[in-house]
């Protein structure tokens, strides 16, 4: 799984699972109105193929500041923002549009993609990278 930030208002996370042939792609988009700061969750499924999903996670893998730069230029080229399973929800409605043959990964994934923003690196870094399940 990886986490890119972009303009430090939108948390992309690509989650690949072994034996299934699509990525889920979450995005939390952090904004400010008249209450505080609030945020969204998207959930896609085909918001990238999984090829596509595999170039970028495997340049994160590789780590250093050019494979970082690398793999946030292809997210921003990739990424589909159609066909999304649930789009401006929050953490707790997000839970119930996970598909079911994902929902024990997602409870590993769950906390690192809806956490609070103290999680470390969470603005500070572009690229942070994890296997989680």
């Amino acid at each position: 799984m990886t986490i890119l930030t972009d303009h430090k208002q939108i948390r992309w996370i690509i989650a690949r699972l072994e034996g299934y042939d699509y990525p889920l792609v979450f995005s939390r988009t952090m904004y400010y109105d008249e209450e505080g700061w609030c945020e969204d969750y998207d959930m896609y499924k085909a918001a990238m193929t999984a090829t596509q999903a595999d170039e970028i996670l495997d340049l994160c893998k590789r780590g250093g500041t050019a494979n970082k730069r690398k793999a946030n230029t292809l997210l921003k080229r990739y990424v589909v923002r159609n066909g999304a399973i649930c789009e401006g929800v929050g953490p707790i409605m997000l839970d119930d549009y996970v598909p079911d043959d994902w929902y024990d990964a997602w409870k590993e994934m769950e906390t690192v993609i809806t956490i609070n923003a103290d999680y470390p690196g969470y603005y500070e870094e572009d690229i942070s990278t994890g296997d989680y399940f």
